[in-house]
């Protein structure tokens, strides 16, 4: 059963809607009618209700931008509550209607923007859709505006782990008021800048690092990348990997990805063979399971010797400052170490 509210509101334009669900049944042959209904009955009803109680008016182009989404993601298997994008449909039922005003405001753009998000994050890892859901439930009370909601969903899908959002989540950042960046990042407010700044210069720091974790001589493995596809990772075989700016491009099987990495995530993306035989390599010295960058050294036990690293910084030499990090791959294992190298490891000032 769903509200008044919103049976008053689909019935008001039912011709209209049901003209809306034939011609997306062209173009989402998986559309079904009764998966429709049901995401609108569970996850649909609570938003409305919500946006009813702040903003009656806007329930009407709230309903309309609403059944537009809905069809998109109903067409593309997406509303389900179970599976890998069951983040979607918790998205819709659990946190749009505590956004609700900022829904009314901007229905169309909320809608699609934190859907897309929430899509994102769970075709990157369902556990990162559910952190970035939590995030938003509590941080959205700090925004004034749907324009701000939408920044700090962009900030928070950065933060959970959608490494390649990072320029656009820095920018993002600038454009926030200081108080809600605080409650983005987790900082006190005064500290928002400095933090910010350490991020912009450093992929990676992170805020919440404590130092004593890290070796020693500064290098530490930041997080493991990829993983065998019949686990739910991306290689067929253990890969190799080489340079790129910003990240590195790797090989597994006849296939080729970029690698972008940072402090928060990595994220694989589909490039051509020819990428790959094309780019120059900035190898990084190392022996057996044992990295070495100038007078430091790590050692990596457990997946066999290392086959590849390199540096992030095709053509610099590994101890400048561009080059803060390298991707190691081994001989028995699926994944790809991500290693912070010292000069990126010691910049403990804005942790303090």
């Amino acid at each position: 059963m769903i509200s008044a509210t919103l049976a008053s509101a689909l019935e008001a334009r039912r011709g209209e809607f049901n003209a809306r669900f034939r011609l997306a049944a062209q173009r989402y042959p998986q559309l079904e009618g009764a998966e429709l209904k049901r995401f609108i009955a569970v996850c649909l009803d609570p938003l409305i209700d919500a946006v009813h109680a702040y903003a009656p008016a806007a329930v009407a182009p709230v309903v309309s931008a609403a059944y537009d989404c809905a069809l998109q993601l109903a067409g593309q298997r997406l509303t389900l509550e179970s599976g890998r994008y069951s983040s979607i449909p918790a998205l819709w039922r659990e946190v749009l209607p505590r956004a609700a005003r900022h829904v009314a405001e901007s229905p169309g753009t909320m809608l699609a923007g934190l859907s897309n998000a929430a899509h994102h994050l769970a075709s990157a890892a369902e556990p990162a859709a559910r952190r970035w859901q939590q995030r938003m439930l509590e941080v959205m009370p700090c925004c004034t505006n749907a324009e701000q909601c939408l920044l700090v969903g962009q900030v928070n899908a950065w933060l959970c782990g959608l490494a390649h959002y990072r320029d656009g989540a820095l920018t993002a950042l600038r454009s926030l008021p200081q108080a809600v960046a605080a409650a983005v990042l987790g900082v006190p407010a005064p500290r928002v800048e400095q933090v910010r700044q350490a991020l912009q210069a450093d992929p990676w720091f992170d805020p919440g690092f404590d130092p004593a974790g890290a070796a020693s001589d500064g290098m530490r493995v930041v997080r493991y990348a990829g993983g065998f596809r019949g686990f739910g990772g991306a290689f067929l075989q253990p890969p190799l990997v080489k340079s790129a700016p910003g990240g590195w491009l790797v090989r597994s099987a006849g296939e080729h990805w970029l690698l972008i990495g940072d402090a928060f995530g990595a994220t694989l993306h589909r490039i051509a063979a020819a990428d790959w035989d094309a780019a120059k390599n900035s190898p990084v010295e190392h022996q057996r399971e044992r990295l070495m960058v100038g007078k430091q050294s790590l050692e990596i036990r457990g997946a066999g010797a290392i086959t590849s690293c390199a540096s992030s910084a095709a053509g610099s030499a590994v101890d400048t400052p561009i080059a803060q990090a390298a991707a190691c791959t081994f001989a028995h294992s699926h994944q790809i170490a991500l290693i912070a190298l010292g000069s990126a490891s010691r910049r403990t000032d804005a942790r303090a």
